[in-house]
């Protein structure tokens, strides 16, 4: 080996290292898509739609899980759509002049709490009764808000690659 060749070599390794060193030592945001809270969203500007799909997909997810009578799992979900829709409530959310705190506390929270009964009790059909109404107050809820066009449904079919039944 020349050298130049030796050079070049130990030119390129002193740029690689550094470049790796800078990289690991920068203070990066993470990408996570976890749910922000609302003094987080406030100040990235973290439109209410993101919020929305969260509470959407542990919906679903919330129904599979109850679905397959694996209550922990039921209970994580619906959990994170507590404590999300809490966050929006405290964060005063207005959107065209319509205050969706207001209606995600009135008609969201409520349901909420009624799901985690059937979650508690262990009873199936109570959870399936209870999710169905709580897809219907999500509807009639983005009807009072001007968004009657998203419409929610109970899901038909596992769209995560995730298994939903009990331990």
């Amino acid at each position: 080996m020349t050298v130049k060749n030796s050079t070049v070599l130990l030119t390129v390794f002193i740029v690689t290292s550094i470049l790796f060193i800078g990289i690991a030592c920068t203070d990066t945001q993470t990408t996570d898509m976890a749910p922000v809270t609302e003094h987080h969203a406030e100040e990235a500007g973290i439109p209410l739609i993101y919020h929305m799909s969260f509470i959407s997909r542990y919906a679903k997810k919330l129904y599979f899980a109850g679905e397959a009578e694996s209550w922990v799992l039921a209970d994580i979900y619906n959990h994170e759509i507590e404590e999300i829709s809490e966050g929006i409530v405290a964060s005063g959310e207005m959107h065209d002049g319509i205050n969706v705190s207001q209606l995600i506390e009135s008609m969201l929270l409520p349901q909420v709490e009624r799901i985690e009964e059937a979650i508690d009790s262990g009873d199936r059909e109570m959870f399936l009764d209870r999710y169905n109404v709580m897809i219907q107050t999500c509807n009639q809820c983005h009807a009072a808000s001007d968004y009657g066009a998203v419409k929610v449904t109970v899901p038909q079919s596992n769209p995560f690659n995730q298994d939903f039944s009990a331990e």
